[in-house]
Formats: structure tokens, C-alpha cells, sequence
């Protein structure tokens, strides 16, 4: 006479089955999870990068223009805006970014027209982060990593000169530092 239910090696059998796929249903939830908190996280890290790379935009052409403009001025003194277009070119090609930074945080000129209030090229602030070097232009955008660590790098390119040499514009580089987490890897 056969009784109704079931076996004790059937019941062990079921079980393991259901701990089996209970496993990997877990372990591909959780892979599930890291990899869209991951995509988030560099797709935050490039929308940092695009702020950032619009305002250095931004800056630089008002600073090229301006420079531009204060050529014509007269109470300048001559070859005042040639000199600073020459420096500014030769700091971009021994890459002194900082420097180049400073520039637009403080260009030494007086008065001119596209800056913003108090003489910057550059936000006084973003993100709640004043902004007075690179470092703290960095930390603003947010490109560092959870301990607060720098871990890009700005190259902001020379400016148009006409002058011997001839000099071609570039639009400024933002980028990781290679080996960082925020590196966006593809």
C-alpha cells in the first residue's frame, strides 16, 4: 500500500534545490545592485566633469576675449595683453595648470568686462566649496574619491596667439587619474 507524501530523500532534494536557487537568485541580485550603483556613480563622476569642463570653457574664451578687447584699450600699455597671452602660453606648454588656474581666479587686469564680480573667470564657489586654486576647483566639482582625495587632473590648453609662433587654441582636459576608482573604464 503506497501512503500519500512525500519521501525523505525527495524532501532533502527539494530543499537543496530551493537553498540552490535561492543562491543564486541573491548572488545575482546583489551583482545586480553593484552594477547599477557602479553606472550611477561614473555617470555622476561625468556629469562633475561636464560642469566643471563648461565653466573652464567658459572662463577661458571670456579671458581670451577680453584680453582681446583690452589690446584696444588705450590706457593700457602697450603690448600689455601680447605679453600676457605669451605667458599664458608658455605656462600652458610647460602644463603649470595651477598657475594657469591662478589666471583665471585673478588675471591682473582691472575692469574687465566679461569677468564676473571681483575680477574671476572662475565661480567664487560651487557646491558650498569656496574656490581659490586648483585643489579647491577640484573639490568643488566633487572629483575626488570618499576620503576626499584629488584624483583628477585639469590640462587647460593654450590660447589662440597669431604671433610668432603661431599658437592654435585648446579646449581644456579634464580626466582621471589613472588607477582610481572614479576612473571610467569601458
Amino acid at each position: 500500500m503506497k501512503t500519500k507524501g512525500f519521501t525523505l530523500v525527495e524532501l532533502v532534494v527539494a530543499c537543496t534545490l530551493l537553498i540552490m536557487l535561492s543562491t543564486i537568485a541573491t548572488t545575482s541580485t546583489y551583482n545586480f545592485v553593484q552594477a547599477t550603483a557602479n553606472l550611477k556613480a561614473q555617470y555622476n563622476n561625468i556629469q562633475n566633469i561636464m560642469a566643471l569642463h563648461s565653466v573652464l570653457v567658459n572662463a577661458k574664451m571670456n579671458y581670451a576675449t577680453d584680453l582681446a578687447l583690452e589690446s584696444s584699450n588705450p590706457n593700457n600699455p602697450p603690448n600689455a595683453t601680447e605679453l600676457a597671452i605669451q605667458s599664458w602660453n608658455i605656462s600652458a606648454r610647460q602644463n603649470d595648470n595651477a598657475a594657469l588656474i591662478r589666471l583665471l581666479i585673478s588675471p591682473g587686469f582691472s575692469g574687465l568686462p566679461l569677468a564676473n564680480p571681483g575680477g574671476s573667470y572662475l565661480p567664487t564657489s560651487h557646491n558650498g566649496v569656496p574656490i581659490t586654486d586648483m585643489d579647491s576647483l577640484l573639490r568643488a566639482f566633487q572629483l575626488t574619491d570618499n576620503a576626499g582625495n584629488i584624483v583628477a587632473t585639469i590640462s587647460v590648453g593654450p590660447m589662440l596667439d597669431v604671433g610668432p609662433p603661431v599658437t592654435r587654441a585648446m579646449l581644456p582636459i579634464i580626466d582621471w587619474r589613472s588607477g582610481t576608482p572614479q576612473e571610467i573604464q569601458f
